[in-house]
C-alpha cells in the first residue's frame, strides 16, 4: 500500500501555541464576530471574495504571522487551504446564532458543527440559563472542547467573549466555565480568560441585571485566570471623542473591544524583539491571588480626518495609553485620592504594553522607566514594593486596519473597585425590597446564593481597595544633610514585626551614613 500523498504548497509557520475561542449569548457572539473579522484582515484571508473566502488572498497561497493560533486548516475544492475558525458560537436564542452565521463576511467560515444552541431563551436569568436550558449546551461544548484540543500541538488557553448583564451571558457562560475548568484541570494547566462586557453606569436595559452580574462575578472569580473589563458607557465616549463618531453602533463598540483582543494576543500571533505568551501575560498582571480583573487602554485614537496631523511616537503612544479617556471601562486609573473624603487614590499593581510595529526594545525601555521612575508625574500611583511593574512585548506587524503602530496597554489597577462598588449598590437597591428573588428560587438559586454572590463581589472590591491603602515607604522623605534622620511613617506600619523591621532599617541607615562620612573625611 502506498502512503498519501501530502498535499503541495508552501511551508507555513506555526507557531505551536494554539488558543480556543467560545463566545457566548447575543453581546459575546456579536464581539466574537467582529474579532474574526479582524482575525482575518490581519493574516489576509479572503472575506469578500465567495470562491475563495477562508483562502489567502496572495497568489502563492501565504499569510502573515502564525494562522495556527487561531484558525484551523480545512480543505477547499480547487483551491487547497481552506482556514476554519478555532470558535464555538452558543446561545439558548437560535435566532441571534442565525444572524451571526449568515453573515456576510465570516459567517460561512464558521464550523456548523461549533454552532451550539436552542431555541428556549434564558429570560434574562442567569439562573434559568445555569440550572434549566445550560447543562445540555455545555455537555455539547465540552466535547467541541475535547476536540479541538485532540487537534492542538501545544493549547495555550481558552478566551471567551460574554457580558455580566443577560442570562446567557451570565449563566450559560459560568456553566461552561466551570466544566471546562474541571476537564482542563486534568488534561493541562491553560490558562481560562474573559473578555467581559460589564454593567455600564447609567446604562441598563435589564432589571435583572444586578442579580446576574454578581453571580457572574463569583464564577469569573473562582474559574478564569484573568478577566478583561470593558461597558458600553465607555466605549461610547470612546468612539464619540476620540473617534469623533456622533451616534457610535454597537458594531463601532464591538471594534474597540475586537481592537483590544488584537492587540493582546498579537504577541502569540507575530514575531518581535521581545515576544510573550499567554502564561507569561498573565504571571505578569496578576501579583495576588484573586486579583485577576484588568483594565485596558489602547492607543492611538485618532479619528480618520486627524490622524494626518499627529506622529505617533513610542512617548506619544505611553502618554495616551495611560489616559482615562482611552480606557474602555468606566473608572479613573490615574485618580489621585482624596483622603479627606475617603476617596482612594489608583495604583498601578501590575501592567503589560503590547507593542505593535519598527520599535527598538531600547526606546520602548526608556520610556517605560521614565514614566515609572521617582519624580515622574506617573510615580505616585506605582506602589514601590512593586518596583518595575510595567512588562512589555513588541511586535513587528503593524495594525492593519490603519497600517500603523499601536499599542494595548493592559493594567492590574486597584481603581477598578469602582466597577465592583457601582454592583454592589446596584444590587442592593433591588434587592431592599426583595424584587425579582422568585425568579431565581424557581430555577434553582436561592436568597443564601444570591447574597453569598453579593458578599464576593464586596470581597472583591475590598481586596483592591486594601492594596490602594498600602503605604509605600517606612519613612518619611528626609533631606540629604549630615544631620538629616529618618522618620519612621506610622501610616505605613501595620503591625510589630514591621515596626522592629523599620527599626532596623533606620539603625541600619544611621550606620551607613556614618560611614559615608568617614570615607569623606579620608578622601580629603
Amino acid at each position: 500500500m502506498s502512503p498519501p500523498v501530502k498535499e503541495s504548497g508552501p511551508m507555513r509557520p506555526s507557531s505551536k501555541r494554539e488558543i480556543i475561542h467560545i463566545q457566548i449569548g447575543k453581546a459575546g457572539n456579536a464581539i466574537g464576530n467582529e474579532f474574526w473579522k479582524r482575525m482575518c484582515e490581519e493574516h489576509m484571508i479572503e472575506t469578500n471574495i465567495d470562491a475563495d473566502r477562508g483562502c489567502f488572498k496572495d497568489q502563492e497561497g501565504n499569510g502573515q504571522g502564525y494562522v495556527d493560533v487561531f484558525f484551523n486548516e480545512g480543505r477547499k475544492a480547487g483551491r487547497g487551504i481552506r482556514h476554519v475558525p478555532r470558535a464555538i458560537l452558543m446561545d439558548t436564542n437560535m435566532g441571534d446564532l442565525a444572524t451571526i452565521a449568515q453573515d456576510a463576511q465570516v459567517g460561512d467560515l464558521y464550523r456548523p458543527e461549533n454552532i451550539i444552541g436552542n431555541d428556549e431563551s434564558s429570560g434574562n436569568c442567569y439562573a434559568k440559563a445555569f440550572h434549566t436550558e445550560g447543562p445540555d449546551l455545555a455537555d455539547r461544548c465540552l466535547e467541541m472542547v475535547r476536540k479541538e484540543v485532540e487537534k492542538c500541538d501545544c493549547l495555550q488557553g481558552v478566551q471567551f467573549t460574554h457580558a455580566a448583564c443577560g442570562g446567557t451571558g451570565t449563566g450559560l457562560t459560568g456553566l461552561v466555565l466551570k466544566t471546562l475548568r474541571d476537564y482542563l484541570d486534568k488534561q493541562s494547566r491553560c490558562v481560562m480568560q474573559s473578555f467581559c462586557l460589564a454593567p455600564a453606569p447609567g446604562i441598563a436595559d435589564v432589571v435583572l441585571e444586578p442579580y446576574n452580574a454578581a453571580l457572574c462575578f463569583q464564577d469569573l472569580l473562582e474559574y478564569t485566570d484573568q478577566v478583561f473589563l470593558f461597558d458600553n458607557k465607555a466605549l461610547s465616549e470612546i468612539c464619540q471623542k476620540a473617534l469623533e463618531q456622533d451616534m457610535p453602533k454597537m458594531k463601532q463598540l464591538n471594534q474597540v473591544v475586537a481592537m483590544c483582543m488584537s492587540g493582546i494576543t498579537s504577541c502569540l500571533r507575530y514575531t518581535g524583539p521581545l515576544n510573550a505568551d499567554l502564561r507569561k501575560l498573565q504571571a505578569n498582571l496578576v501579583p495576588f491571588k484573586n486579583a485577576h480583573f484588568l483594565i485596558n487602554g489602547l492607543a492611538p485614537l485618532t479619528a480618520a480626518g486627524s490622524q494626518k496631523y499627529r506622529k505617533s511616537n513610542v512617548l506619544d503612544l505611553a502618554q495616551q495609553m495611560f489616559s482615562k479617556d482611552n480606557v474602555t471601562v468606566k473608572c479613573d486609573p490615574l485618580n489621585p485620592g482624596d483622603e479627606f473624603h475617603g476617596i482612594l487614590k489608583a495604583r498601578f499593581l501590575a501592567s503589560w504594553a503590547a507593542w505593535r510595529g519598527d520599535y527598538q526594545t531600547k526606546e520602548v525601555d526608556k520610556v517605560l522607566y521614565d514614566i515609572q521612575k521617582e519624580g515622574s508625574r506617573y510615580d505616585k500611583f506605582f506602589p514601590d514594593w512593586i518596583p518595575n511593574s510595567i512588562a512589555s512585548n513588541i511586535c513587528n506587524a503593524k495594525d492593519k486596519n490603519k497600517d500603523r503602530e499601536s499599542v494595548v496597554f493592559t493594567s492590574n489597577n486597584t481603581a477598578v473597585h469602582e466597577v465592583f462598588d457601582r454592583g454592589i449598590k446596584a444590587w442592593d437597591s433591588v434587592y431592599k425590597s426583595r424584587a425579582y428573588v422568585h425568579v431565581y428560587e424557581q430555577d434553582g438559586i436561592s436568597v443564601q446564593d444570591l447574597m453569598e454572590s453579593r458578599n464576593i463581589v464586596q470581597y472583591i472590591s475590598d481586596a483592591y481597595c486594601e492594596f490602594a491603602r498600602w503605604e509605600d515607604k517606612f519613612f518619611e522623605d528626609v533631606g540629604g544633610g549630615p544631620g538629616s534622620k529618618p522618620v519612621i511613617r506610622d501610616k505605613a506600619v501595620e503591625n510589630d514585626e514591621q515596626l522592629t523591621i523599620a527599626q532596623e532599617l533606620k539603625e541600619l541607615w544611621k550606620g551607613e551614613m556614618y560611614i559615608k562620612q568617614v570615607d569623606a573625611l579620608r578622601t580629603r
